[in-house]
């Protein structure tokens, strides 16, 4: 019986999810409301309450899973390839982002505030292990672990919002390229 109704509860958060992405397209993260959630996803308010405490624990969610996949998408080995950096977090979101181009040009068009404020927050969580893993290769500056972090996360950011404004003129892997070809030789030693 337990199965069922995990089965359910994953179903029910799969619906919220898919509304909450919906609604953000249509009218942006700030304007959405529960009821508008529970309208799109079919399900009564106390059922949204129930998995839910508000839309920013569902937006956490969504983006929980936005982090194990990009988690999932590294790749098991630690090595410098070529005697270089490679951030491993980068071309996975940047695939993401090709992917459901309608929501982050919403977000970014619409100026989420909220939504955008986790996905750095989940991106700069990101960059810091990989820092923490590439210090042990000493293939990076003597810079503080804050410096770093701003320096990478901010370079991606810039470059992320212009790629989404300017209609994706580059596939994910030409961009990840030039993120990795500005980024790598402002911290390589």
């Amino acid at each position: 019986m337990k199965a069922v109704t995990d089965r359910r509860v994953q179903k029910t958060r799969a619906l919220l999810q898919e509304a909450l992405l919906d609604l953000i397209v249509e009218k942006g993260y700030e304007a959405v409301t529960v009821q508008d959630l529970s309208v799109r996803a079919n399900i009564g308010r106390s059922t949204f309450y129930f998995h839910y405490e508000d839309k920013e624990k569902l937006l956490l969610d969504c983006i929980d899973q936005l982090l194990s996949f990009l988690q999932e998408q590294k790749p098991g080995s630690d090595e410098v390839e070529g005697g270089g950096i490679r951030f491993r977090f980068s071309l996975a979101m940047l695939q993401h982002v090709q992917g459901h181009r309608k929501v982050y040009a919403a977000v970014v068009g619409k100026q989420g505030t909220a939504v955008l404020y986790h996905m750095k927050q989940m991106l700069q969580s990101i960059i810091e292990d990989e820092i923490r893993q590439w210090r042990g290769a000493g293939v990076l500056k003597e810079l503080p672990d804050g410096v770093l972090v701003t320096y990478i996360l901010g370079s991606f950011w810039t470059l992320l919002h212009w790629w989404m404004e300017q209609g994706t003129p580059y596939t994910a892997h030409q961009l990840d390229e030039l993120f990795h070809d500005i980024t790598v030789t402002g911290i390589s030693a």
